[in-house]
């Protein structure tokens, strides 16, 4: 009888196809008052707009993630739902061709697979349209639980919908297992707070979340200083994570373990288009960790990944591989 697969790390999360636009001529709108600033993309109403680009790739956080795993030599396995159409079959065709296993992938025979039309302006960033699709029924019943129990680590991307309730089940089962949890909460559960995520956060060896996603999550109102900052560190720490990175955008991250406080620089590169930057970042330090590097050594590694893929359209088009991303640390550090 043959031995069970045995993973480095198994991606749990979404998975869609993208199609990337470049509109240029996108404007970009801010709107300040006392309390906040918004920022918009102005497209003509009714309008008929030339675009600068197009490309038809897969993304997801699961998918993301997973081939940054894969393409850094970790086994590695992905857990998405999509569809029985074609969309589903490319999703599985490009985890073959990375390196990633396919096989925890669940079919949906009622939803098509999720779908995204990502547009971004001059400035490298982008809004995104989304449409969930079957990645919203991931539920518990679709699990392979016996096969996720042979892994170390477990990364749990944003879940939507229903496949939202699977949050404390799967910091239950990595308890249970004895895996280190990575997570990332969607945007869209956040700002249920803290209390919403115990079964899970008390469970999480790292959490990455961006500014304002961790200020959200937290509770805690900004001040000047660094003493809010400090703050939304420790009430994740007391919740139970371990590690508590809070990524910034152009302004690089900064992290916590609970006994020091941490800062990298993101590395200053053309940005093309932002997507997958913050799913490059999680992937490329947990890669990192799972090779015994420091957290310090781990984020720098987490932002040459992250800074190759805003280079490029796609959100793993410009994924480094483990010696691609040492070399681009070690070239930049030799510059400065």
């Amino acid at each position: 009888m043959s031995q069970p697969q045995r993973y480095d790390i198994i991606t749990v999360g979404s998975a869609t196809e993208d199609v990337m636009i470049q509109a240029d001529s996108a404007k970009v709108i801010s709107i300040e008052d006392v309390d906040d600033r918004r920022t918009y993309m102005g497209l003509e109403y009714g309008g008929k707009i030339h675009v600068d680009g197009m490309l038809i790739t897969v993304g997801g956080g699961s998918i993301n993630t997973a081939i940054t795993f894969a393409k850094q030599g970790m086994s590695v396995a992905a857990i998405a739902k999509i569809g029985m159409d074609e969309a589903g079959d490319r999703v599985v065709a490009r985890l073959q061709s990375e390196g990633a296993h396919p096989e925890l992938l669940v079919r949906s025979a009622e939803e098509s697979t999720g779908y995204s039309t990502i547009i971004t302006t001059f400035t490298g960033e982008r809004t995104i349209l989304v449409y969930r699709g079957a990645s919203r029924e991931l539920a518990a019943e679709d699990l392979p639980w016996d096969r996720m129990a042979n892994t170390e680590w477990l990364y749990v991307g944003a879940l939507a919908g229903e496949s939202s309730e699977l949050y404390p089940v799967l910091g239950e089962f990595a308890a249970e297992h004895d895996i280190k949890v990575g997570l990332n909460l969607g945007t869209s559960q956040i700002d249920q707070g803290t209390e919403a995520f115990e079964d899970i956060l008390r469970n999480t060896h790292v959490i990455f979340q961006n500014q304002e996603e961790t200020r959200r999550l937290t509770g805690v109102p900004p001040e000047r200083g660094t003493e809010d900052e400090l703050e939304m560190f420790r009430r994740l720490h007391e919740v139970g994570a371990d590690i508590v990175v809070m990524t910034d955008g152009a302004r690089g991250a900064e992290a916590s373990d609970g006994h020091a406080h941490y800062t990298v620089p993101a590395y200053q590169v053309e940005a093309v288009c932002t997507v997958g930057a913050g799913d490059a970042f999680a992937a490329g330090c947990i890669s990192a960790l799972h090779r015994g590097l420091s957290l310090p050594e781990s984020l720098r590694m987490a932002a040459a990944n992250s800074a190759s893929v805003v280079q490029q359209r796609g959100a793993s088009a410009g994924i480094l591989t483990w010696q691609e991303a040492v070399e681009f640390v070690e070239q930049r550090q030799a510059v400065g």
